[in-house]
């Protein structure tokens, strides 16, 4: 007996008819974006995957020389347009730049702003000098197990570094383990003179009661032309601290009245540790002065143009090496330091987009195009990305100005074609595929075209395309099958058998051909073949739901309620709510004997009929549908 039934039961016209929009066909459209010669009239005459660098830089006035000097090698790595010259060189920028932005901080007291700027530096460039500086930073924060390993590293790679000893004197000294700051302060000054390492040299042979050695080392301390004036007043608390009482009132007495009258830690770290910043030493920042101070604030706003000009020339040459989430990560980085930098959204945008971060396209894209609508290269990105993201009316609008110039991509032209399919607009889709067609076009586009006509229930439009990307490629996979699709839905059941069994030469395990053959076979009442292809099907692939319930509903159709029963009941499992699944469910368990089951079925099947009733279906997509599924 032949079936009436036209298409699978379980499958809707979107399942029927899947776009396999994929990523990789994403970025194949943003590559010809970037190569294509035009796109409309505006187009960026660079070749470097339409980023830009910015188109200048605010030139630190109080910066340092020697970053001065970087930033002008920056500018004629630009000009060589060799981005691995240009990341090598921004990376130099951001090195020194985030190490000067640290000084400022600690300058200014934000220990923790010091240590972040210090770490980020460090991982643009990995340099001695700076990890000194994270060092002090964690020193001042009381992080001293950070600082100590942080020194020995150093000390480790050059033994003959004396701003390390230095730092590592003074965590000695926090420690208490005397010892070893003895040795520290001596490897300092074996180095170099410093009148903060001799102070604290001195404190600390005095902790390890080297009374005579101490005193000869502030001796030759006192006789320092640089001494600072309260010289005295910091023995006295040396003194203090080591228990020599006798040497700390004399101290005191030496330091005059107003040392007297000021009250004194009792712990080393608080009184001698406290004291050696007020010494004069390479190791150790000076305080600033108030005019400083304002100093500093201008050079922190002129480091933060930097540091976001620079991230953003960064960025932009890892895209032109295609390191797209990296470019994206230092672009987002720049906006952190300053989002004014020109071209620094419409790059953040392209990153995304070819990062696939279709989100993030849209965000920063969405005012680039609406202060520039003649950008067309963002325009055409940010019409993909909101297709790529399902915001089909959204594309339309972006993809409207563009006009006829997105038949030059293919890609571009069928994302704004399905957009218009996704909403109904079939009229404007066709026109669209009609020109589309004309064109040379590969037969990955074809194969995405068929699909689209299908969508709009063109089927024979659909089987003229698979059939023209085959006199490409006899080979080409899904052509078939989509035909046979096609020719399914026009109840042509011979012919979508002989388009499946082709499709299976070429894939003899895709379950979805063998699915639909079972199915045409089944029209043409060839119902045994069938059953053992659906079986095929379940054996590769035991949650396809659709096969589940036709084989299911066959069994039972043939008598056969309890071996039915497991395939139904699988249907109903994988789409609870497909509803003619609970209606053959329910016949298997009444045929079983088991009324309470099929009256629980019956129920289901009930209530989901009911809700259906209830909804507001969309226009049909098609102006002449197949014959409606039966149960």
């Amino acid at each position: 007996m032949r079936r009436t039934q036209s298409v699978p039961a379980g499958l809707s016209s979107c399942e029927f008819c899947t776009l396999p929009f994929t990523s990789i066909f994403i970025l194949i459209l943003f590559a010809a974006l970037a190569s294509s010669s035009s796109v409309g009239q505006q187009q960026a005459t660079s070749a470097a995957t339409r980023l830009s660098h910015r188109d200048g830089f605010a030139s630190p006035s109080t910066s340092t020389p020697e970053l001065q000097a970087r930033l002008q090698r920056l500018e004629s790595a630009k000009e060589s347009g060799d981005p691995a010259v240009i990341s090598n060189g921004s990376k130099l920028v951001l090195g020194l730049a985030l190490r000067e932005i640290g000084g400022a901080e600690i300058a200014q007291g934000s220990v923790p702003a010091a240590i972040d700027a210090y770490r980020r530096s460090i991982d643009f460039e990995d340099s001695s000098a700076t990890r000194i500086d994270l060092a002090q930073a964690y020193f001042q924060a009381q992080r001293f197990d950070k600082c100590l390993a942080l020194v020995t590293d150093v000390l480790v790679a050059d033994p003959n570094d004396a701003h390390a000893w230095y730092v590592q004197g003074k965590v000695w000294m926090t420690k208490k383990w005397y010892e070893e700051a003895v040795k520290s302060f001596r490897h300092v000054l074996s180095l170099q003179d410093d009148l903060a390492a001799s102070y604290l040299l001195g404190a600390a042979l005095l902790q390890t009661k080297e009374y005579d050695q101490a005193k000869s080392v502030f001796l030759k301390l006192q006789s320092q032309p640089a001494t600072p004036g309260n010289l005295h007043r910091m023995l006295a608390d040396a003194y203090r601290a080591a228990n020599y009482m006798d040497d700390f009132r004399r101290e005191l007495r030496e330091a005059g009245p107003s040392a007297r009258a000021k009250a004194h830690a009792s712990t080393v770290a608080d009184s001698v540790l406290g004291d050696a910043p007020s010494i004069p030493s390479k190791f150790e920042p000076a305080k600033p002065t108030l005019q400083e101070r304002g100093q500093i604030k201008r050079l922190q706003s002129e480091l933060r143009i930097v540091m976001a000009s620079t991230l953003n020339d960064l960025g932009t040459a890892e895209a032109q090496q295609q390191q797209y989430s990296l470019a994206l990560a230092h672009f987002h980085e720049a906006a952190g330091w300053s989002t004014d930098v020109p071209g620094l959204l419409r790059n953040t945008g392209i990153a995304a987009a070819r990062a696939l971060d279709y989100p993030e396209c849209i965000r920063a894209l969405r005012p680039v195009v609406a202060e520039n609508p003649k950008d067309n290269v963002a325009r055409a990105m940010l019409a993909t990305a909101l297709f790529a993201t399902h915001s089909y009316t959204d594309a339309v609008q972006v993809f409207q100005p563009l006009g006829d110039s997105v038949l030059q991509l293919h890609e571009l032209a069928y994302s704004w074609a399905a957009s218009l399919v996704h909403i109904n607009k079939y009229v404007e889709a066709t026109a669209l595929l009609d020109k589309l067609e004309h064109q040379q076009l590969s037969t990955d586009t074809l194969i995405l075209v068929a699909q689209l006509w299908s969508l709009m229930g063109n089927y024979e439009r659909t089987i003229d395309i698979c059939h023209r990307a085959l006199q490409l490629d006899s080979k080409l996979p899904r052509a078939h099958y989509y035909a046979g699709l096609a020719l399914l839905r026009l109840e042509r059941s011979a012919d979508a058998a002989q388009e499946l069994r082709s499709e299976l030469e070429l894939d003899p395990d895709n379950t979805d051909a063998q699915f639909h053959l079972a199915f045409s076979l089944m029209q043409q009442s060839q119902n045994e073949q069938a059953v053992e292809l659906w079986k095929k099907v379940l054996a590769r692939n035991p949650d396809h739901a659709e096969a589940n319930y036709e084989l299911g509903k066959e069994l039972l159709t043939e008598g056969k309620p309890d071996e039915a029963l497991s395939y139904l009941e699988a249907a109903v499992r994988l789409k609870p709510q497909f509803e003619p699944a609970h209606y053959q469910l329910q016949a298997a368990y009444r045929a079983a004997g088991r009324k309470d089951d099929a009256d629980r079925e019956a129920r289901v099947y009930r209530a989901l009929k009911a809700k259906s009733r209830n909804i507001t279906l969309p226009p049909p997509r098609q102006p002449n549908p197949g014959p409606a599924s039966s149960n």
